[in-house]
Formats: structure tokens, C-alpha cells, sequence
């Protein structure tokens, strides 16, 4: 029977790989519809409207507490990590802002196939369970990207919890993992890595003031259908780029395109009230200040890095020892 060692990755969590952990692209190209709204290619501005209530936010985060490398006397290089995910959301209901649904797990995350039994951590007095997932992949970042589908399956499954009760939920992030596709949730994607839209159309996302929004155009593609639009919600500086206050909004096809009209002009009503300032977070006014906090919120439950860092070696310092 094959003996295996979990042995650490000396350097520190924060030396990430330089890979860029986000969602993954879709597969090939996908087609894209920018009749579906039935009106002419210019700025769409909703009516002025009372906020419906309630609305929620949701978003998870994410942290390596330390590498490692798993030695099964196989000859391999097995890649694996101790991570941790906090996923939750902020409800926002009659001018109040509370934390709801905060969750914490942590992870024991494995590549090339490799399965490991629980492990458990002692830090101070509390006992920190971490849960094994394995990931097919080999490769060096298969274990960080390991860990991020499991924070962002948690926030699937907090955003799906919440949508019976909510107006809208606002997912911090595009909606891949959402198997409920009638869901009123809404993915909102900071980072525009891909315009979708010819040259032409992508033009008048730039001619966008705040408040308003593209008309809303289908994507259709190998992964999952949806509706999408930008929307404005911050000026630039004189220095930014033109689409800098820019966000790409998505609603799953699944709600029928009536509902994503609906929702697109709620999201350019209510969510510009929400954009956030320089001074608070460099990330604005893209990362919108319920999000934000909530961030904020949730690293402060992932608990003492370096704590849990000298847990993790001392407990594998132990194995090497037996």
C-alpha cells in the first residue's frame, strides 16, 4: 500500500501564480443577438423609480493558507493547497444594509486526481475542519482554480437560497455555476475581458452617462444562454480610459426575455446609487460598496492567516515526523 506525505510549498501563500484566476472563456464563439430588445442601438434610460425592496448582493472570497505537495511514491509531482472561502450577502431593505447567510469553508484542494481524507487543525481554541476536493488537472494551477469553483459554487447556492425572497439578487460575478436558469439573479462582471459586441455596437458603451445602459442583447454558446447589456454607473477621469465606470450585467436566458428586460432597467435605476469612491476602494466604482463591505466582512471571518499558517506546518511537520 502506497504511503503518502503531504509536504509544504515553503514560500509564502501571497506568492500566487501569476495566472490570472477568473472564469474560465466559453468555447469558441458565441452568437450574439443585438435585436432581441426590439429598439435602435442608442443609450436606454429607464424611468426614475422607488428602489423595490429587498434586494441582495452576494459575493465570496477567497485564500491560500499554504501550498503543498503531495508525495505518494508514485514519482509525481501532486499539486495541492490548504484554502479558505467566506461567501455571503449583503440584504439592503428600506435604506438598511445587513450581513446575511456568511458562511465559511475550508478546503483541502488536490490535483491529478488525488483524493485525501479530512483534515482537521487546532488554532488557539478552535478546531478548523478542512474538506478534500480534487480537481483532474495536473497542472500548477489546478488546485487555485480548484478552490475557486468551490467559493463560487457557495455563492451559487447562497444567491439560489436568497431568490425566492429577494426583488433581485446581484452576483458578484458571471452566472456559470447558476443551474436555476428562472432565477431573478443577476451577474454583474467588473472586468470587461471580452466586448461581445462588434466594434460598431461596442462603441456606445463609451457614449454611456451614468444611469444608463446598452439595449439588452442575447449570447448564445456552448456553456449556458443568457441576456446581457453595460451599464454605467461611474464618470471616468480625464486620464481613464472610456469605459472605465463600466459594468456588463447578465441574466440567465432562462427567465424569458420580458424578465431580463425587467431586470435590466431595475439594475440602471438602482445600482449607480450603490457605485463606490477612490477613497474607499481602488476598485471603484466598478466594486460597488455592498460588495465591497462584504468583502471586507468576509476576510475578516477567513480568521489569522499566519495563525493558521503555523497550524498547517506544525501539523505537517508531525506527519514527517510519525
Amino acid at each position: 500500500m502506497k504511503q503518502t506525505r503531504l509536504l509544504l510549498d515553503p514560500w509564502p501563500a501571497e506568492y500566487e501564480s501569476p495566472f490570472q484566476i477568473d472564469e474560465l472563456d466559453e468555447e469558441g464563439e458565441p452568437n450574439i443577438n443585438t435585436t432581441v430588445e426590439g429598439i435602435s442601438w442608442q443609450p436606454v434610460k429607464p424611468r426614475d423609480r422607488v428602489r423595490p425592496e429587498p434586494i441582495h448582493f452576494v459575493d465570496g472570497v477567497r485564500r491560500v493558507e499554504a501550498r503543498i505537495i503531495v508525495d505518494d511514491d508514485s514519482g509525481r509531482i501532486i499539486r495541492g493547497l490548504f484554502g479558505s472561502a467566506a461567501v455571503g450577502a449583503v440584504r439592503v431593505d428600506h435604506n438598511q444594509a445587513t450581513f446575511e447567510q456568511i458562511r465559511v469553508i475550508r478546503y483541502l484542494v488536490t490535483g491529478s486526481g488525488i483524493s485525501l481524507d479530512t483534515e482537521s487543525l487546532t488554532v488557539g481554541n478552535t478546531e478548523l475542519i478542512f474538506v478534500p476536493y480534487s480537481v483532474a488537472d495536473a497542472a500548477p494551477p489546478a488546485p487555485l482554480l480548484g478552490l475557486q469553483y468551490c467559493m463560487r459554487t457557495e455563492e451559487t447556492a447562497v444567491a439560489e437560497l436568497l431568490s425566492p425572497e429577494s426583488v433581485c439578487v446581484f452576483a458578484d460575478g458571471p452566472l456559470t455555476f447558476f443551474t436555476g436558469s428562472n432565477l431573478p439573479t443577476v451577474g454583474i462582471i467588473k472586468r470587461l475581458f471580452k466586448p461581445y459586441l462588434a466594434s460598431a455596437k461596442f462603441a456606445l458603451v463609451s457614449q454611456l452617462t451614468i444611469g444608463q445602459r446598452t439595449p439588452v442583447f442575447a449570447i448564445t454558446d456552448s456553456k449556458y444562454d443568457r441576456y446581457s447589456w453595460y451599464l454605467r454607473v461611474g464618470t471616468p477621469r480625464v486620464m481613464d480610459h472610456e469605459v472605465a465606470g463600466v459594468l456588463r450585467l447578465e441574466v440567465r436566458s432562462g427567465v424569458g426575455l420580458e424578465r431580463a428586460l425587467e431586470l435590466a432597467d431595475l439594475s440602471a435605476s438602482c445600482i449607480p446609487a450603490f457605485a463606490g469612491n477612490s477613497f474607499r476602494d481602488p476598485r471603484s466604482p466598478q466594486n460597488l460598496l455592498p460588495v465591497g463591505s462584504l468583502e471586507q466582512e468576509l476576510r475578516h471571518r477567513l480568521g489569522d492567516a499566519m495563525a493558521i499558517r503555523r497550524a498547517i506546518e506544525l501539523k505537517l511537520f508531525n506527519m514527517s515526523a510519525q
